[in-house]
């Protein structure tokens, strides 16, 4: 089965398409990061996922969520996410739209994990590197702490993710040494 990402990227590149030509790129970021929240609430998880529920009170409750977007584009969205059972892909949708707006921006939005926090001139060489990568990109650097990876870095960047921790070392010893 396709992991999340993979079935949210069609919904995300369809409503940039659709927001950039109407130069609702922010109105529409905000939207989807509004249905993310609500859908990450355990009691609205629990009447999406209700079988017993019709689908027609799903899209209104979804529907019915304060938006600054056109209400008929907005209703037709949640119509196609409730109709496919795809809202569940909220989070996912919202984040690759998000990062699809910075990337037309010339921004590359980068998740960077460490075994302990980066000091800044790490985060700064990090960055450097990702620039020389991604000519033309202007890097914004998030950080998270995992200590479960040891040592080393994973960064994540859109699509492409590069495993440098001592645990990835290890894992892939681990596969070599089954082969």
């Amino acid at each position: 089965m396709a992991d999340s990402t993979t079935l949210a990227r069609p919904y995300a590149e369809a409503l940039f398409e659709m927001a950039s030509a109407g130069a609702v790129t922010a109105a529409w970021d905000d939207a989807l990061q509004a249905l993310a929240f609500w859908v990450e609430d355990a009691d609205a998880r629990a009447f999406l996922a209700d079988p017993e529920r019709l689908d027609a009170d799903k899209v209104a409750l979804l529907a019915g969520i304060s938006v600054a977007v056109d209400n008929e584009a907005w209703a037709r969205f949640v119509q196609l996410l409730i109709d496919n059972e795809r809202w569940s892909l909220s989070r996912e949708i919202a984040e690759l739209f998000r990062a699809a707006v910075r990337r037309a921006k010339g921004e590359l939005d980068v998740l960077v994990t460490s075994a302990y926090a980066l000091d800044d001139d790490q985060k700064a060489a990090v960055a450097a590197a990702l620039e020389r990568r991604h000519p033309g990109m202007h890097v914004i650097l998030r950080e998270a702490v995992d200590p479960d990876l040891l040592g080393g870095l994973v960064i994540r960047a859109g699509d492409e993710s590069i495993d440098a921790s001592v645990r990835g070392q290890l894992q892939q010893l681990a596969q070599n040494l089954r082969n």
